[in-house]
């Protein structure tokens, strides 16, 4: 599976964290986990094997909306992305 829309929001949001406000070290731990397992799903030849992120990310959308609410908006349309593959 390969999506180059994906790929495109992981690097705004990237971008979206760089620029605001500073975060905790769990907090960037998990935003690393969860960018390498979808670059690692979009590798993968099954969507089978990506099933959860989705929830993963919009579940993490909502605990940005506060102190990061530009990465929280690219968190929600990432999740609605990966759904639309069937991550």
């Amino acid at each position: 599976m390969d999506s180059p829309s994906v790929k495109q929001s992981l690097e705004r949001l990237r971008e979206a964290l760089d620029s605001g406000a500073p975060l905790d070290a769990s907090l960037r731990e998990e935003l690393s986990a969860l960018d390498a397992d979808i670059r690692r799903a979009l590798g993968a030849p099954e969507p089978v094997q990506v099933r959860g992120l989705a929830p993963r990310v919009r579940e993490m959308s909502l605990r940005f909306a506060q102190q990061h609410p530009t990465a929280a908006a690219v968190l929600r349309e990432l999740g609605i992305l990966l759904e639309g593959i069937g991550a």
